[in-house]
Formats: structure tokens, C-alpha cells, sequence
């Protein structure tokens, strides 16, 4: 009997002999690790928009010609 192995590209080899079943996660195990993925991406894009949203309420665009000028011609 030869045991498994990796090849170089990361598959799995088996001997013809060997039988092994693939992995499977619970339904339960699947659906918490689809919630965190979603809550991340949740709390990513708010994030940002209310980053982003700050940043836009913060900065003036406007006409600044109307301004008084603190430059050499005072």
C-alpha cells in the first residue's frame, strides 16, 4: 500500500487500491462561513461610504475668486 501524496501542482494522488471520500462541511458550517463572508463585505462597502461620504461633506469645491486673499497684494 503507498500512501497518498501531493503532486507539484497541489493535487492529490491516491494509490488505485485506496479509497477516500472528499471532505464535506455541514450545511451549518457552510451558511456561518457565507454570513461572516457577507458581514465583511457588509461592514467593508459601509465603511467606505461613509468614509467616502464624510470626505465629500468635508471638502468645498466651490468659487473661491470671492475669498479674501492673504497674498503680496494686500
Amino acid at each position: 500500500m503507498e500512501p497518498p501524496r501531493v503532486n507539484p501542482i497541489g493535487i492529490l494522488e491516491t494509490s488505485p487500491d485506496m479509497v477516500s471520500s472528499p471532505r464535506r462541511f455541514s450545511r451549518r458550517l457552510r451558511l456561518l462561513a457565507g454570513l461572516l463572508l457577507a458581514l465583511f463585505f457588509l461592514g467593508t462597502v459601509v465603511t467606505t461610504v461613509v468614509s467616502f461620504g464624510r470626505y465629500c461633506l468635508t471638502t468645498d469645491a466651490t468659487d473661491t475668486r470671492a475669498l479674501r486673499s492673504n497674498g503680496p497684494d494686500r
